[in-house]
């Protein structure tokens, strides 16, 4: 049987009333007494105080009692925590590896897009000079650059295909 703090809460309240209302009516009918009478009828009741003792220990157990359930209730919650955390470890690891593959493409990008330009400027550079010299040879320099670059572009696209 688990013993929660409400049943904990409705026991208590109802152990002070009662003390309450006992400690009343005791001076109810003690009052006007003689000196004697008193000794006497505080005699009757000497076993009270271990009653009492039996009473303050038997709170002192349910204490621990309940400190114990917290206790295992605080060490769950500890284990849901270090999962938890562990959980969100894993992906933000998985996030730092994405973001680094994503800053990779945009190097990559980059690079081709400024090969790309270089390319289309010695295009046009080979077109420009056709048009003036008339003749264009396989060995002329902005020839010759612009098929370095188009190497280096498709070097770049099969290394990113590999991976």
């Amino acid at each position: 049987m688990k013993v929660t703090e409400e049943k904990i809460m409705k026991i208590g309240g109802f152990v002070a009333l009662g003390i309450i209302l006992s400690l009343i009516l005791t001076y109810w009918l003690m009052s006007g007494k003689s000196k004697e009478e008193l000794e006497a009828f505080s005699n009757m009741f000497g076993g009270l105080n271990t009653l009492f003792s039996g009473l303050a220990l038997a709170g002192i157990i349910l204490t621990i009692l309940l400190q114990k359930n917290e206790l295992t209730l605080q060490r769950q919650e500890l284990v849901e925590t270090r999962e938890e955390l562990r959980r969100t470890a894993e992906a933000q690891e998985r996030a730092e590896r994405a973001l680094n593959r994503q800053a990779e493409n945009l190097k990559i990008s980059a690079k081709l897009s400024a090969m790309s330009t270089l390319v289309n400027y010695y295009g046009e550079e080979v077109s420009s000079n056709k048009g003036v010299f008339g003749l264009q040879n396989e060995y002329s320099d902005p020839q010759k650059k612009r098929m370095e670059y188009i190497l280096k572009i498709e070097e770049i696209l099969r290394r990113k295909e590999l991976n």
